[in-house]
């Protein structure tokens, strides 16, 4: 129910200017039509009352507006044109100008509801019903009855129905997730994420997240709450209609005056400002439904239009630039038991409950062992599990010391530590980190995008000078501490002007906010829900986020402008004389919404490379 309620209030919030219900413009339409063919008949008088009852209808649609939401619309200028062609008798004109208004206007309802159905599609592909193993047999469940470490059994052609952990090694179509064109083996006992389309042989995944909380779920759910967002020129488009439309009745008022009817009519078909209103709404929607098929979330127009005017880029290391690439290269014992038997199985089968870079590397790592019995994870700390009846901690130092009363020391040397404690023994796994290819590959396409890199973290300055110069990042600064990341963003604006934070930690909370835009990667949910985007498959995906805002700009302009000519041109032409009001009907508002609309979509697929 509420999925439903939330559905219609995105469509309410694209439909037009008026929210005017489309079943008023079908019925319309079926009057305008039943009028032109009385008047080839020669009933002309019933087909007057067709325009009539038309003009009523919109009358009383505007009115509505007007009194319960204090909105000038539209329909307002369409009830004029209706009531001055059916009051001088201009009956053909006006009913081919109400029925193009009508199929207009119920077209661009069906338009703006492809970017709503291309994220409906994508959820789709989930199954509704999946197959679980258990106690050795497969039992067939509804998905959402799947519950973390559930083991989920994915067959060919079918897509991962929730986040987990791939038991198997297996072959995927990740087109949806991460927009690459080729299938991708995934070895066992790595991270899965729901929407991965299996092209090879059944695989099964441990679930570690319910559905509603998994990936390509959010993904859409969360583009299609946030499609109600709008930007900054949407929003000044919104405020500036109800001064066009007063401004063009008092202009059609002046011209009834000293033109006559049908040339002042012109001013009203042609001055509606439904055309900037829609235009700047396709732009939104179509790039706010490709960055989500692509695995990125933008929060409404205002997050892409911050996107196309970053200047810089401040990125968090850990976590961030070296998502998913950190190794285990030594384990440490720190207190308890000296063996290790066995304590690495039972540690890599809790870790390969979460979806945590560090957690993904030790599962990977160590062969996962034991039950997990139960698990709570610990935003930005750890977290704690039961493992065949084994009470484990995994995650940092101070994370160790609020839950057993020890702090470890770091034996780790340029690396990064991982504690885990299980049964008095503490262990300390150092981490190596490296650089994967296609995140050297995003940071060179932002250099080459004209972005300005700088590197901000808390880490050691020798481990931070290190990755930089391995990135060919100049500008860097080293254990900071989040109040720290603030003002380096300050300061970053200060140099360069709009500024976009890239993190991953609740340590880079702060610095978010205090950006122009803040892009989140991971999955803690305090992040992920303050940030202005989010990049579900890292940073990878960065320069698709930045080209997009881009693109979307050029857009937005490129709609606006297209609109306004042929506004200019047919108003020109108009009182001129020198086409027809049905013409001018079908080009001045209609016709300019459309070519708005079409070129705004248009320089956005001619321009953005995602």
């Amino acid at each position: 129910m509420e999925k439903g309620r939330k559905h219609e209030e995105v469509e309410e919030a694209h439909g037009d200017y008026g929210h005017v219900e489309k079943e008023i413009f079908m019925v319309n339409g079926l009057l305008s039509v039943l009028g032109l063919m009385l008047l080839f008949l020669g009933i002309q008088e019933v087909s007057i009352a067709s325009l009539w009852v038309i003009t009523l209808i919109l009358s009383i649609a505007a009115v509505r507006e007007l009194v319960l939401e204090r909105r000038l619309t539209v329909e307002l200028l369409m009830a004029i044109v209706g009531f001055i062609l059916a009051y001088h008798g201009i009956v053909f004109e006006g009913l081919i100008i109400m029925l193009l208004y009508s199929f207009a206007e119920t077209l661009e309802a069906q338009v703006e509801k492809l970017a709503l159905r291309r994220l409906e599609e994508a959820k789709r592909l989930i199954p509704k019903r999946v197959r679980v193993v258990r106690d050795g047999s497969i039992e067939e469940v509804d998905a959402s009855q799947v519950k973390p470490g559930d083991v989920v059994l994915v067959r060919k052609g079918e897509a991962v129905p929730v986040d987990g952990v791939l038991l198997d090694t297996g072959v995927f179509d990740l087109r949806l997730i991460t927009g690459e064109s080729e299938p991708v083996t995934v070895e066992g006992g790595r991270a899965i994420e729901s929407g991965a389309i299996n092209v090879g042989q059944p695989v099964k995944v441990k679930a570690v997240k319910s559905p509603l909380e998994s990936t390509i779920q959010r993904i859409v759910s969360s583009a299609l709450e946030l499609l109600r967002e709008k930007g900054a020129t949407q929003r000044l488009i919104d405020r500036l209609a109800p001064y066009m439309i007063v401004i063009v009745i008092g202009a059609f008022i002046a011209a009834y005056i000293t033109l006559g009817p049908e040339k002042s009519v012109v001013l009203l078909l042609a001055g509606c400002p439904s055309a900037f209103i829609i235009a700047s709404s396709a732009a939104t929607s179509y790039s706010i439904a490709t960055l989500a098929t692509r695995g990125i979330v933008a929060r409404g127009g205002r997050s892409l239009e911050a996107a196309g005017k970053i200047k810089a880029v401040v990125l968090d290391k850990t976590g961030t630039i070296t998502m998913g690439t950190l190794k285990p290269s030594r384990v440490v014992v720190l207190r308890g038991a000296a063996s290790q038997d066995g304590l690495l199985n039972l540690v890599a089968a809790a870790a390969s409950t979460s979806l945590h870079p560090l957690s993904i590397a030790i599962a990977r790592r160590w062969r996962p062992m034991g039950n997990v019995e139960k698990v709570e994870e610990v935003p930005g700390r750890g977290l704690r599990a039961v493992v065949s009846g084994r009470t484990l901690l995994l995650g940092s130092e101070r994370f160790l010391e609020e839950e057993v009363g020890y702090r470890p020391e770091n034996p780790c040397v340029d690396e990064v530590p991982v504690f885990a404690h299980v049964d008095g023994t503490t262990l300390a796994i150092c981490m190596s980190e490296e650089v994967d290819e296609k995140t050297k590959a995003a940071i060179n396409e932002m250099k080459r995008m004209g972005l300005n890199l700088v590197l901000a973290s808390g880490d050691r300055r020798n481990k931070v000078e290190k990755i930089a110069r391995e990135l060919g990042i100049d500008e860097y600064h080293a254990e900071l501490k989040p109040e720290d990341k603030l003002e380096i963003v300050s300061k970053v604006r200060e140099k360069y002007d709009p500024v976009s934070m890239i993190g991953d930690g609740v340590n880079d909370l702060e610095a978010l906010a205090a950006s122009d835009l803040g892009v989140a990667v991971g999955n803690i949910d305090a992040v992920r829900n303050l940030a202005d985007a989010v990049l579900v498959n890292g940073v990878a995906d960065a320069p698709r986020l930045y080209r997009m805002g881009r693109s979307y700009l050029a857009g937005l302009k490129a709609g606006l402008v297209a609109a306004t000519i042929v506004k200019l041109a047919v108003i020109i032409l108009g009182i001129g004389g020198s086409i027809p009001l049905w013409l001018v009907a079908l080009l001045g508002d209609d016709g300019s919404t459309i070519i708005g609309s079409v070129a705004a979509v248009a320089v956005i697929l001619l321009t953005y490379r995602g």
